[in-house]
């Protein structure tokens, strides 16, 4: 990739240095990640039961055949380690305070009412029995291993959450990849994308989460097509490394299809430039290797889904399950989303959660307005300073400028796919997505984003401090992003630590 003219005129920072600090992150990562999952007691909001009961169920080598019922020993789990604090304030309790955890409470006292639980979770229906199978079979997998080195009961559960260490400083080192193929020649630029994923406050990987494997996955895919992308011809290895995370990242998650879907796109822009250039003949090979890895997993779990829930995606049985129903056409443009209010209802929640998570705590949100401001206002103005500098970027370097309008448009298509799932749907009865406030803002279902996103954002504010003609500025003000919003998530979930019920507390 060619150097932009309008880069900074100074090489940022001997890359020895560069390959140390980045190891110094992916540590970092490691360590504050272990303390959140510690931290956080047992079940989240975000669907944490339904996600353990799929991966306990794969562990013991068993693919749900249907919308099946919570295991009885799932339900065994959620009764003697769950914690109230989630979704009750202590006020709800005698003496304003949380009952002790069932696993520090007396057998005899708890034995007949945690039997109910057990038996009213044994007959509920797991609502998740339906998703892609990678990351349960992967954490399955774990469980196993962990079973191997002597784990069990509450400390078996959060050996599971511990793997998302290991998947943010593999993110962490994945970013820096992926930046340095983006700013060559200026380490210390790239590494202001791994600093920000080091430190982004996204609770969803404090808890077991089928959405942790997608920012990886992806970010392998965008690596891929960017390698691709600057080379004449597709190599073999790179064929099979592409196609293989093309499908991975589907087989992870169903919200993660629109990012696949403008990656395919480029792929078809790569294969009409080779036609153009005639190199098509020297591609068609690995060409061909790429199409057998991307299909042909996808393929076979489709013909399972069909097989087993009569619905190749799974997305009718689960709609059928939630109770919500496609509107009719006439009736998507009375959303409220095509109100300035409403859209900016809309962006605004993504936006905050998309950097934050959505946990809440004693039924309210982890949260600070202040600090939502930020990640929205911010994400807006970097975008927006991106987008408006592309024309130029893509005269004096195209390559880059499509590089660039490749990763913007991967996170412009996952918001538009929330969006579009938001008007689309009737949400019936439900508490969120409800019919008084129909937006999709979960964030973590476009998590998968998160390395192209950054890259925009790292890129957008260099822009707007370019004027400066330095490194430093950028790097600086980056260091002051992630301190203050570190600042801020210790202040918000402090509260968190002091749970009787975490793993701080286990016998």
């Amino acid at each position: 990739m060619k150097r932009r003219p309008d880069a900074r005129c100074e090489q940022a920072g001997p890359q020895v240095s560069a390959k140390v600090f980045i190891w110094f992150l992916c540590l970092v990562a490691g360590v504050r990640t272990f303390l959140f999952c510690a931290g956080f007691p047992f079940f989240n909001n975000a669907d944490e039961q339904a996600h353990f009961d799929v991966v306990l169920k794969y562990s013991q080598g068993h693919l749900p055949r249907g919308m099946e019922h919570f295991s009885s020993e799932s339900a065994r789990y959620f009764v003697e380690y769950g914690s109230p604090e989630f979704f009750t304030s202590p006020e709800a309790f005698p003496d304003g305070r949380f009952p002790p955890p069932a696993w520090a409470s007396p057998a005899e006292g708890t034995s007949a009412a945690g039997s109910a639980m057990e038996q009213a979770w044994s007959d509920a229906t797991n609502p998740e029995s339906w998703q892609p199978p990678l990351y349960y079979a992967t954490v399955g997998l774990w469980l196993k291993l962990g079973q191997q080195c002597g784990f069990s009961s509450g400390h078996l559960l959060y050996w599971l959450r511990f793997l998302n260490v290991l998947l943010l400083a593999a993110l962490v080192w994945l970013s820096f990849l992926a930046a340095r193929e983006f700013f060559p020649q200026q380490d210390w630029v790239a590494l202001c994308v791994p600093l920000l994923l080091a430190f982004i406050p996204q609770d969803m990987f404090y808890g077991i989460e089928n959405d942790n494997l997608s920012p990886l996955l992806f970010g392998a895919v965008f690596v891929c097509l960017i390698r691709w992308w600057r080379a004449e011809v597709l190599s073999p290895l790179l064929a099979v490394c592409l196609g293989l995370t093309m499908s991975a990242t589907y087989l992870t998650k169903l919200s993660n299809a629109p990012l696949l879907g403008v990656a395919l796109c480029v792929v078809l822009l790569k294969v009409f430039s080779a036609v153009r250039s005639g190199n098509l003949g020297r591609t068609l090979p690995a060409l061909g290797i790429f199409v057998a890895c991307a299909i042909v997993p996808v393929g076979a779990w489709m013909i399972w889904m069909q097989h087993a829930f009569g619905d190749p995606i799974g997305s009718s049985t689960h709609m059928a399950l939630s109770g919500w129903t496609r509107k009719p056409f006439a009736a998507w443009w009375h959303h409220p989303i095509f109100t300035s209010q409403g859209a900016w209802s809309f962006l605004s929640k993504l936006l905050a959660s998309f950097w934050r998570g959505e946990f809440i705590w004693h039924g309210k949100r982890l949260a600070s307005a202040a600090a939502d401001y930020f990640y929205v206002i911010s994400s807006l103005l970097f975008i927006g300073i991106t987008a408006l500098h592309l024309p130029r970027l893509a005269r004096s370097d195209k390559v880059t400028a499509q590089i660039v309008a490749f990763a913007l448009l991967s996170f412009i298509a996952a918001v538009l796919f929330l969006a579009f799932i938001s008007i689309r749907l009737d949400f019936g009865d439900w508490a969120y997505p409800s019919r008084t406030e129909p937006y999709m803002w979960s964030g973590r279902l476009i998590t998968g984003a998160l390395i192209p996103f950054m890259i925009v954002y790292v890129y957008g504010l260099e822009l707007a401090l370019r004027w400066t003609h330095r490194t430093w500025p950028l790097f600086a003000t980056v260091v002051i992003i992630v301190t203050a919003v570190t600042v801020s998530e210790i202040r918000v979930n402090r509260p968190v630590f002091s749970s009787d019920y975490n793993w701080f507390h286990l016998p």
